[in-house]
């Protein structure tokens, strides 16, 4: 079981997508799960649309887990602590504008110290104001972050005697920019999009026996994409893109060298102002360039749905399905088709009750097959705006025709959260946010 408290702050609201919640997504990529090709189009609000000023903020837990480092052949309780800050600042240039961010996450365990880690991030982006009909956008960060234990397609947990051969998690550090060539934005039922992104990880570890197999997985990728959007009335717009992405690893024993294409169309509606979503199909194409692997090519798709019950209920929904790059060693390439729902209830005007319920199944290339549960609850209770403090209960579960990669983990906890630009912006404090601040476009964390 885990015991644990949470506090929060920064330029994030207090919930975030279902996606979000629980198991983090995978870390093996640069990218989050709302930003892996398939999803990227999913609407969030993008960081240049907040208002004007900074956005600090902090959250902290420490949670104690039934098995902290989710390993298949021993349990080990814990205590984990978790802090994540975060700083951001909005600003305008004449009529452009820009945004930067820093974003933080430390991790502390009170028994199995080798496991503490840390990851930190900085991504700016200048949205420049071309003419009536075009906008530039430049984008870019850098950092360096660690895989968190159990996750799809994370480097599985191997033999562990004394501390030798598993002494933490796997680090990586990373670079991207790019720019998306933007026509319609401000006018027009039209609207589209030309970008490019370069992204570049390199991967280390502290464990003896995966020194060397570490910086195999090191690589970079060129992506170009095409977007075009239409809007047939206020509330519905159509929306497709193409995109290619080529990833090379350094390695010249590494064989995973491949281009990948990822076509999506989709519908982006909101019919009243209780029911809004997107949903998009597709298809994703892998080739290889050693004749010796094996392509992949199926259909792929994206949910996601929000339903109001009342102003003091909210439902999501959130499903996928795309293809990911490997961290096992054997495989060439996985699949996850993911699904999940989540229930946010203010109980009273500071008591807010949420929770979730998530499903993901990982098909490996080489016929292994991960299925994962994953649900929590929580209670917090709002002391001030710019602060909340409660107590939450998760449970994980992986199954795997595998050997060696079942494992179960429960925690329970309490949380602290904090937006402090609440705190500190006095009479601004009423004005009306965007419907969602949490995720920025493109963001550095990858756990």
């Amino acid at each position: 079981m885990v015991i644990g408290l949470i506090v929060t702050g920064g330029a994030g609201s207090v919930y975030a997508q279902v996606s979000d919640k629980g198991l983090t997504p995978a870390a093996n990529t640069y990218r989050s799960y709302q930003n892996a090709s398939i999803v990227r189009d999913s609407g969030l609000s993008q960081p240049l649309d907040l208002l004007n000023d900074f956005y600090p903020a902090i959250s902290l837990t420490a949670a104690k887990h039934d098995n902290v480092r989710r390993r298949p052949d021993l349990a080990e309780d814990d205590l984990k602590i978790t802090a994540i800050p975060s700083l951001g600042y909005r600003t305008n240039i004449g009529r452009h504008k820009f945004y930067a961010a820093y974003s933080g996450v430390y991790t502390f365990h009170q028994d199995v110290e080798q496991e503490d880690a840390e990851s930190n991030s900085v991504l700016a982006n200048l949205g420049l104001d071309l003419s009536r009909r075009w906008d530039l956008d430049l984008f870019g960060g850098f950092g360096d972050s660690f895989e968190e234990r159990g996750i799809s397609g994370g480097r599985d947990f191997v033999g562990y005697t004394g501390n030798a051969f598993d002494r933490g998690p796997e680090q990586l550090e990373y670079k991207a920019y790019g720019a998306d060539l933007i026509f319609g934005r401000k006018i027009g039922i039209l609207k589209g999009v030309l970008g490019y992104e370069y992204v570049e990880t390199t991967f280390s570890s502290d464990d003896e026996l995966f020194q060397f197999d570490a910086s195999e997985r090191d690589r970079e990728s060129d992506a170009l994409h095409l977007d075009l959007e239409w809007q047939f009335g206020a509330r519905t717009s159509v929306f497709g893109r193409i995109e290619e992405t080529e990833t090379n690893y350094f390695s010249a024993a590494n064989q995973l060298d491949n281009t990948q294409t990822d076509y999506l169309i989709g519908l982006r509606w909101k019919p009243s102002n209780a029911l809004s979503g997107v949903v998009g199909v597709g298809r994703s194409e892998k080739d290889f360039v050693s004749p010796d692997q094996p392509d992949y090519d199926s259909s792929v798709y994206y949910a996601n749905l929000n339903y109001s019950f009342s102003a003091f209920s909210n439902l999501q929904f959130a499903a996928s399905r795309h293809v990911e790059e490997p961290a096992d060693g054997f495989s060439s390439y996985y699949e996850t088709d993911f699904y999940g729902i989540g229930w946010n209830h203010a109980l009273s005007q500071r008591v807010v009750l949420d929770a979730y319920y998530k499903w993901s199944d990982d098909h490996y290339n080489i016929g292994r097959e991960d299925s994962f549960v994953d649900w929590g609850v929580g209670v917090d209770y709002v002391w001030r705006s710019w602060m909340t403090a409660g107590i939450y209960y998760g449970e994980i579960e992986r199954e795997s025709n595998f050997a060696d990669i079942a494992y179960e983990d429960a925690y329970i906890g309490l949380r602290f959260r904090s937006d402090l630009r609440s705190l500190f912006s006095g009479s601004r404090r009423d004005e009306v946010e965007p419907a969602s601040f949490d995720y920025p476009k493109r963001t550095g964390r990858s756990q």
